[in-house]
This record gives structure tokens, C-alpha cells and sequence, in this order.
């Protein structure tokens, strides 16, 4: 593992304080960069387009923030449009990190005394900072006071909580301009706002705290009488920002920020979130429960915090909901589900089995795109249920329910994100009301935008892709067929495959697992993707990994297709081929991962000497009973669908596989739960069904035909 690591922390602030510092860390060495993106999501692209090849991970500050109330999240776009960049390495924005770790700092100031929220704390924005608000308001709640209707509104209101509250502050949220970060502008200096300083300061007189972090608390400008005399308690750390603080004239300033982690007087929760990733090699996003694992030692202050990190209180629509859904389960005798799982349609044929939509099928075929469309903007259902799943091991029993996202890839690929990540919202709402305690995502739902990470923010119950089981899965049909085929053997001197296995699409989430997988099997590998700098970066952890393995890269399949023993393909590609099957090799198998899939019936016939097979897809254990089509023959499930099945069966409700990267560690664990729980790997599948071992046979043969002549 790397002992040295360079971080681009990024701003989506003001030009200020941007300098280059360094430290080290659990043995480790670490240099970093800020840089301002002057509240330009361009910018905070351009930076990471230019410094991608040159970083081991980007520290994302400043940003919009999510904000989360009752059981609803709002989301600003800008904070989407950046998190969805794409980017090799790791994007930390602290986001779970700086929850968890504000209430650990926050409980343990209280019991030192040195924090004492019955002599008043308010709240200039509690909005934004919803963890800290509810977990004081539950202890001291005559002791609170908020100021989101001047700080959003302009409007001198001193609120304390009351029933209701939470209903005025989404109304707030929903008023409020919050563009004002795209201009660049104070967040209080409206005319009104200007006349009604002194009336909110003198409202404040009483009050002892004032909880606002420094870079909101700057966005007021001079509008800060409100801090005069208080203690300021904050939760970033910049010497210069705190600087600036003090010119507002607080009694004192109170850091939450943990001791422990205070590495640098830079430090921030972004940075501290790439050190600890990058100094654990947790490339991928971290769910809540691993970062309670990693900085919180004390059980009991982990139970607290979690509490307000990750619950919240349920709203009266939410109530109702819940209770409607109860009463239909009890009239209609209809199980709670354990888990759900969304689907959508992955070509327009798939739509017409929708019911009532087969009498379209003959409708001309330039209609379809148009059909398309307008079918996609119809609200998502509930598709189905898959019952009776029961682990070998322990005998537990799930059901889970089966959602429908009624779009095509080629829809969902021109929508906006934002629109898809409402409907899927909708559905892990409606998840949970009915019961469930964690969703996967299918398919494109799963690559959209930043591929799971702010959907799971967004919902009230944990997201997986299912990425990790998908990429093992994969790997296991794969080696189940090359055997059966029995055209390779091992090469004595390295002991490793002697042949060539393709990967094309190796630097996304599953191709870049099984690009790895393969380098240690295999004795030749061809890396495929679109971006050279990116396939250069795979090949050298890859040449670290497997040192004996040889590696070439290249952006054109076809280059080498014609000396790959095997391919894996895992794009995203919808309206292009992505290969020529006319320059595969003789005998070659192909295991075709992509979602639609890159290649079709007529690729299959016109090459009877290539064996191309779906992606391993499984059976879950038990009389498993399916009420819906989901393009899989009998009781056969994709490995995502799995993978949610497999941790609802471990009571591992977490977002186990989020984001871009797949971790080794997490493959691994997935596989021997699969193994444990009786999960198998289904029949091999093509397009014309399930390959029988007679028909793998016969492929052999005309291969090996073909390569004599």
C-alpha cells in the first residue's frame, strides 16, 4: 500500500485562504491543495478534469448542503451536479463523517461542562445543521431558539420549537433562494434583513450559544450581530477562517471538530474524510455504521448518534401513510416485505409487457422512441414480490417487493438526474411505509448520476447497487464456462491462464473488479474504456497487484478483439457497438455484463463458434416464488437483486456497495455470505435461453475447426 498521498481539496467557496500544507498520518504521508471554485460547479469540474491524474482524491468544501426534515431530503442542484462528476478517485465531501462525529463531540463537551445548553443555544440556520438542532431540542427543549426565518427570509423571527415546526421550515426551504450561492452573494443583505439586525441581536440577548460553522456564519457578511458576546460553536478548523470569526466580537469559540483528528490547523471534515479512506484504502463512500466503526470507540455515544444521524421523526402524511399501508396488508393478508428491489424496462419491448400495453406492439417502429418518452413520465408501481427466500444456514425466511421504473436506458441516459433520483426517492419511501428495511437498485438505476450515493442519502432506508455481488457473480459463470469449454490450459513457468481475457468498459465499477479478478488468473489482459488516462491508472494498480500478469490498454475494442481468449463487457453503451463480433476469436467466450447488452441475438448467430453468455446471474435458496417477468427464466434473479436478498438475510441493513468503486474486501464477503446462505450460481444463459453443456460442446468443436484452417 502507497505511503505517500496527494489531495486536491476543492472549494465551492470564496478565493480565500488557498495554500498547499502537509502532514502524516497513522505512518503516512499526505500533501494537500485548495483550490476555490468561486461558486462555479464549471469551475469545480474543470479542476477535477485537469487534477484527476495527478491525485489519489478530491476534498469537495463549501457545498450546497443536503438538508434532511422529517422524512423528505432537499437536495441543491449544484450539489448533485458536482458529486456526479466523474472522476477516478474518490470525491469526500465529509458527509456522515462530520454528522457522527459532531454529536460524538457534542455529548462529550456537555458532560465536561464546558457546553450548556439550558442557558440558551440558537440556531442561525438549524436547517443545516438538523443533528445537532434535534439532539439538543430532545434534552433542552425551552433552551432552543432558531433563526431559519431571517437567515433564509430575512424576516427578524426568534422561533422556539413548537408542534408544527417542521412543517414552516420545509415551507421556508421551499420559499427561501437558494441560488444565492450561484451569485455569490451574503445570504443577509436584503433591505429587510439590513433593518432587522438589531432586532434579532436584542432578541438574542439572553442567549448564551450560537451554533453556525464558519463558512455560513461568513456568508452574513457584516449581518452578525447576533454572535457578539456569545459562544461561537463551530465545527470547521482554518486558523484564518477563525480569524475572520473573531472580528465578530464572540466571547469564545467552541470547535467540535475532534481532538484526536486535529492533524493540521487546515484540517477540515472533506480532508479528514480522503485521509481516512485513502489511509484504510476505502476508495468507495462509507455508510454510516463503517464510519461509526471507524472513529467511535464508546458504544454508548455511537447509539446516541446514530439516533440523530440517522433517524428522524415521522411526519403526520408519513403516519397515515403507514397506516393505510398496515390496514390494506391486514384486509388483503399481504406480507410485510423485507427488502425491495427496483427494476425498469430494458428496451421498449420490455415496456410493452406492462399490462394493458401489449395492444401497442404493432404500432409502427418509428413511434417507438416518442412512446417511449411519454411512457417514462408515468408515475413508478409496484411491479411484484419474490417470496420465500430461506437461508440454508439459519432457516430465516424474507420476502421482498418488486418495483417498476417505467424507462428505458436510452430514456434515463437523457433525463435529468435529479428527475430520476425524485422517482426512485418516491419509491424508497413507499419501501419503507410498506415495511422494508433496505432497497437495491437494478440495472441503469444504479449507474444514473453518482451511482447510488445521493439516493441513499435521500432515502430512509439503506441502498446497494449490488455492484459487489454483481462482480463476483460475474467472474464465477465466467470461470464455470471457460472450464467447460476447455479450450485453455495453464501456463507452467507462471502458473497463471495462458490466454488473453478483454475487459471493455474496465474502468467502470464492475469492469474495473473483474479487470483485477482477471489479472491474477489470467497471463494477458486488455483493459478497454474510453479514457487512456484512466485505463493508464488501472493498469498500474493492476501491474502491483500481479506483477507476472502483461497488460495492454487501448480505447478501441476491436485493436485486439481477435487475440482474446475470453471478453467481459461492462458499458453503458446503448446506441452503438461497442465490438465487432466478425473479429472475435475462434472459441472465444464472451460474458456480456451490460444492462442492455452489448450484444444481440444477431451477434450470436452469426459467430456459432463464439460463446456469448449473460452475466452470472443466481438462484436464492428456498421454494422462492416470483409474480413477475423480469427477463430471467423461472426463479433466476440478477446478482444486485441478490446481493439486497443476501444482506437483508445477514440484518446487514447498510448501504454495502455505493459509488463508482467496488471494494475487494466487500466482493469477498458478499461471495462467502452467497456461500453460506445457499445461493447458487443459475444456469448459464444466452439469448436464445439457457446453454446446455451439448451446445458448449458444439461451440468447441467449430472453433476448433475454424483455428485449423
Amino acid at each position: 500500500m502507497k505511503n505517500s498521498y496527494r489531495i486536491a481539496e476543492i472549494s465551492f467557496g470564496r478565493p480565500h485562504w488557498d495554500t498547499a500544507y502537509e502532514f502524516d498520518f497513522e505512518g503516512k504521508h499526505f500533501e494537500v491543495q485548495r483550490f476555490s471554485a468561486n461558486f462555479s460547479v464549471e469551475t469545480v469540474r474543470r479542476l477535477i478534469e485537469t487534477l484527476r491524474n495527478q491525485v489519489d482524491a478530491f476534498a469537495l468544501t463549501s457545498l450546497p448542503p443536503v438538508i434532511k426534515l422529517d422524512q423528505k431530503s432537499y437536495v441543491h442542484r449544484q450539489y448533485l451536479e458536482i458529486m456526479g462528476i466523474p472522476s477516478p478517485v474518490p470525491l469526500c465531501d465529509g458527509t456522515g463523517l462530520r454528522e457522527i462525529a459532531n454529536i460524538n463531540s457534542l455529548v462529550k463537551h456537555i458532560e465536561a461542562g464546558s457546553i450548556q445548553p439550558e442557558r440558551g443555544v440558537f440556531f442561525p440556520s438549524a436547517v443545516f445543521s438538523t443533528e445537532l438542532e434535534e439532539y439538543i431540542r430532545d434534552r433542552y427543549r425551552k433552551s432552543v431558539y432558531i433563526g431559519d426565518a431571517y437567515s433564509l427570509l430575512g424576516v427578524p423571527w426568534l422561533i422556539q420549537p413548537f408542534p408544527g415546526l417542521m412543517t414552516l421550515s420545509k415551507l421556508v426551504l421551499n420559499v427561501a433562494n437558494f441560488k444565492d450561492l450561484r451569485k455569490n452573494t451574503p445570504l443577509a443583505e436584503t433591505k429587510l434583513q439590513k433593518m432587522s439586525r438589531s432586532t434579532l441581536a436584542a432578541q438574542v440577548e439572553n442567549i448564551q450559544y450560537v451554533f453556525c460553522d464558519l463558512p455560513f456564519l461568513l456568508l452574513f457578511d457584516t449581518a452578525t450581530e447576533f454572535v457578539r458576546g456569545k459562544d461561537l460553536v463551530i465545527w470547521s478548523s482554518h486558523p484564518l477562517m477563525e480569524e475572520e470569526a473573531r472580528k465578530f466580537s464572540p466571547r469564545s469559540i467552541i470547535n467540535l471538530f475532534p481532538e484526536n483528528y486535529r492533524i493540521h490547523p487546515y484540517m477540515n471534515y472533506s480532508v479528514l474524510d480522503a485521509t481516512l479512506r485513502l489511509s484504510h484504502g476505502r476508495t468507495a463512500p462509507l455508510s454510516i455504521e463503517e464510519w461509526e466503526q471507524l472513529i467511535t470507540e464508546d458504544t454508548e455515544i455511537r447509539q446516541t448518534a446514530r439516533k440523530y444521524v440517522m433517524t428522524k421523526k415521522t411526519s403526520t402524511q408519513m403516519k397515515i401513510s403507514q397506516g393505510m399501508n398496515n390496514v390494506k396488508s391486514k384486509v388483503l393478508r399481504r406480507e410485510e416485505p423485507d427488502f425491495a428491489f427496483v427494476v425498469h424496462a430494458l428496451s421498449h419491448r420490455d415496456i410493452l409487457r406492462a399490462p394493458g400495453l401489449s395492444m401497442f406492439k404493432h404500432m409502427p417502429k418509428e413511434w417507438n422512441d416518442p412512446f417511449d418518452r411519454m411512457f417514462a413520465k408515468t408515475p413508478s408501481f409496484v411491479y411484484g414480490h419474490i417470496k420465500n427466500i430461506i437461508s440454508e444456514e439459519t432457516g430465516q425466511q424474507i420476502n421482498g417487493i418488486i418495483y417498476a421504473l417505467p424507462a428505458t436506458p436510452k430514456v434515463l441516459k437523457t433525463t435529468d438526474p435529479e428527475v430520476i433520483y425524485k422517482k426512485i426517492e418516491s419509491i424508497c419511501y413507499d419501501a419503507a411505509n410498506r415495511g422494508a428495511k433496505m432497497i437495491g437498485l437494478g440495472a441503469y438505476t444504479k449507474i444514473v448520476g453518482d451511482q447510488g450515493i445521493t439516493i441513499n442519502q435521500n432515502s430512509p432506508i439503506p441502498v446497494t447497487t449490488g455492484n459487489s455481488l454483481s462482480a463476483s457473480a460475474t467472474l464465477w459463470g465466467l470461470n464455470d464456462v471457460v472450464k467447460k469449454m476447455g479450450l485453455l490450459k495453464n501456463d507452467p513457468e507462471t502458473g497463471l491462464v495462458d490466454g488473453m481475457a478483454m475487459v471493455i468498459g474496465a474502468t467502470g465499477s464492475i469492469g474495473q473488479v473483474s479487470a483485477k479478478l482477471l489479472g491474477l488468473v489470467f497471463k494477458k489482459i486488455c483493459l478497454v474504456a474510453p479514457r487512456m488516462e484512466r485505463l493508464l491508472e488501472l493498469k498500474a494498480a493492476i501491474e502491483k497487484m500481479s506483477p507476472k500478469c502483461e497488460i495492454t490498454v487501448t480505447t478501441d475494442a476491436n485493436e485486439l478483439a481477435g487475440e482474446a481468449d475470453v471478453l467481459v463487457t461492462a458499458t453503458s453503451a446503448i446506441d452503438h457497438k461497442i465490438v465487432d463480433v466478425m473479429k472475435l476469436k475462434p472459441g472465444a467466450v464472451v460474458c456480456d455484463c451490460s444492462r442492455p447488452l452489448d450484444f444481440d441475438i444477431d451477434d450470436a448467430k452469426k459467430r456459432p463458434d463464439v460463446l456469448i453468455i449473460e452475466s452470472g446471474e443466481l438462484i436464492l435458496p428456498g421454494p422462492v416464488q416470483l409474480t413477475c417477468d423480469i427477463g430471467l427464466p423461472g426463479n433466476t434473479v440478477y446478482a444486485c437483486l441478490a446481493e439486497t436478498a443476501l444482506l437483508t438475510l445477514e440484518k446487514r441493513y447498510e448501504a454495502f456497495t455505493m459509488g463508482r468503486d467496488i471494494e475487494w474486501d466487500k466482493v469477498k464477503q458478499v461471495y462467502k455470505m452467497a456461500q453460506r446462505h445457499g445461493v447458487q450460481l443459475a444456469e448459464i444463459q444466452g439469448h436464445t435461453g439457457i446453454i446446455t453443456d451439448k451446445e458448449i460442446e458444439l461451440t468447441r468443436q467449430l472453433a476448433l475447426s475454424k483455428r485449423k484452417k
